[in-house]
């Protein structure tokens, strides 16, 4: 019932192959106090498919601090520091999971398989349209689309068992208008403000 933070996404064209696209979670001043949190995501996406080709973490969440950084070379495998994993499948970030389901013709019941990657792990993902509903944001009152994602082997996508509830707009650009997570910290609401050009 308290506004304790704020998360932004953000995302800038890098080049005809890939995209950038940025997380940040943070904690106001007055949580700062009690509980810091600073959870900044960066990827690097390939520009047709939104699949992963590097992923770099810096979570703050009170006292506990983590960074964890891969790159995907070009037949899937996944390189960090510490570790080397054989793959041949596309990875993504459940941030990316939300581009790609842009360039789907979402429709009542429709499932989409993903394959998400976690800190040297590889989870099964399916996300699933659910509804229709109206979502009333600061950016206006939309007609949306209500999508679930879900793991589909029994392992935890979010941490603390969190979730994750997307609305896209229901019309060809199909806007994230609304995002609920679910998480350890807390749960945590986007809701879209402005279109930029």
């Amino acid at each position: 019932f308290l506004n304790v933070g704020q998360a932004t996404i953000s995302s800038t064209i890098q080049d005809d192959s890939s995209i950038n696209i940025n997380t940040l979670i943070e904690s106001n001043k007055f949580l700062d106090k009690l509980y810091r949190v600073r959870d900044q995501i960066d990827l690097v996406v390939d520009a047709n498919d939104y699949s992963l080709k590097k992923i770099e973490k810096n979570i703050i969440e009170g006292q506990w601090k983590q960074s964890y950084t891969a790159q995907i070379d070009s037949d899937g495998n996944i390189i960090s520091e510490d570790n080397l994993i054989q793959n041949n499948k596309l990875l993504f970030d459940p941030i990316s999971v939300l581009y790609s389901l842009r360039n789907k013709d979402l429709k009542l019941n429709d499932k989409y398989e993903y394959h998400i990657l976690g800190e040297n792990e590889i989870k099964s993902l399916t996300t699933e349209v659910r509804n229709n509903e109206t979502v009333k944001v600061p950016a206006g009152k939309y007609n949306c689309i209500k999508v679930i994602p879900y793991s589909n082997n029994g392992k935890n996508i979010f941490k603390e068992n969190g979730y994750m509830t997307v609305w896209f707009s229901n019309d060809n650009k199909k806007i994230p208008v609304k995002i609920e997570l679910k998480t350890n910290i807390g749960n945590l609401v986007l809701k879209l403000k402005k279109i930029f050009p």
